[in-house]
């Protein structure tokens, strides 16, 4: 059945006469009669009968039935010729640790959703883990992790790499002394990093068993180094952001043995749908640009690549 005839149908049931039905519709009588004959030979039931004497029509119990759902019909018709006429939103999800959500990706969400006003955010905190199976089940279209694990449909490429650095405060007995052995482990504020970082920290600080609190996440810093004799070892990132919200601490590399780098990870599913991979270009080609405007960030991923595996 055709378009044309649910419009003549439903033209015919409202004027009840076949020639004026026609009329409304810019067609000839017979025309109409045709589109009706064939619709009832499709439907397989008769829709109008035409009472002895009379010029009009009534639709019969079938055509009653059949009368709500060639509205139906006729609605979603039109509601499909409208789409090219709406604002469609595209949807773009995205999954971080909080250190990369906190002091890295926000400035880059607020810029593309101002440049890009037409694409939804779905942004949500994960840990690592629990972002690699959002992108293999396909539940998120991009995440951004420090430690990789595998999946067998997830593709991850180096973001960016920075170094890290001794954050302590100003006025403390390192702060003149440059030696390490004054940085009492029962003080220091210990970021977990990865299993290199803690095989690095033992070698670099070995009577450090105990300390003053372990944390997973750069965010709680601020919240655990109010002591004046607490310290941390943490990336230059965020050593530089705490250091503009705080003038009691200070910062120094780590020359001599120092910690391993800070890598950033991209994660992409495998075989990506095609609008999808185009927004996830769009995203990190601001990501890209946030990454050069930071001196203490290394640029690992190359926007050429176009998202290939």
């Amino acid at each position: 059945m055709s378009f044309d005839e649910i419009e003549t149908f439903l033209a015919v049931a409202e004027y009840a006469n076949i020639a004026r039905a026609a009329d409304q519709l810019y067609i000839g009588q017979g025309t109409a009669s045709s589109r009706i004959l064939r619709l009832e030979e499709e439907l397989g039931i008769q829709l109008f009968v035409r009472q002895k004497g009379m010029r009009n029509v009534v639709l019969t119990p079938e055509g009653e039935y059949f009368l709500p759902l060639a509205q139906q019909m006729l609605s979603l018709w039109q509601q499909a010729q409208q789409i090219k006429n709406c604002l469609i939103f595209r949807e773009l999800r995205i999954a971080s640790i909080d250190t990369l959500n906190r002091y890295f990706l926000s400035e880059s969400y607020c810029n593309f959703m101002e440049n890009n006003p037409d694409i939804q955010f779905y942004l949500q905190t994960e840990h690592s883990t629990e972002i690699h199976q959002l992108i293999e089940n396909q539940q998120i279209d991009i995440g951004f992790v420090c430690s990789l694990h595998k999946s067998p449909n997830v593709i991850a490429k180096p973001l960016f790499r920075e170094k890290t650095v001794l954050l302590y405060h100003a006025g403390c007995k390192f702060e003149f002394s440059r030696d390490f052995s004054d940085l009492l482990p029962q003080n220091e504020i210990y970021l977990t990093m990865g299993t290199t970082y803690d095989l690095w920290h033992q070698r670099r600080f070995p009577q450090s068993s105990v300390r003053k609190i372990s944390i997973g996440t750069n965010s709680m810093l601020p919240d655990f180094l109010r002591d004046p004799q607490t310290w941390t070892i943490t990336t230059q990132e965020t050593a530089e952001m705490m250091l503009l919200q705080n003038t009691d601490l200070r910062c120094c590399p780590i020359t001599e043995d120092p910690p391993p780098e800070r890598t950033a990870y991209l994660l992409l599913y495998k075989y990506p749908k095609p609008w999808i991979n185009d927004l996830c270009t769009l995203f990190l080609d601001e990501v890209v640009t946030a990454i050069k405007k930071r001196p203490y960030l290394e640029l690992l991923y190359s926007p050429e690549e176009k998202l290939r595996k």
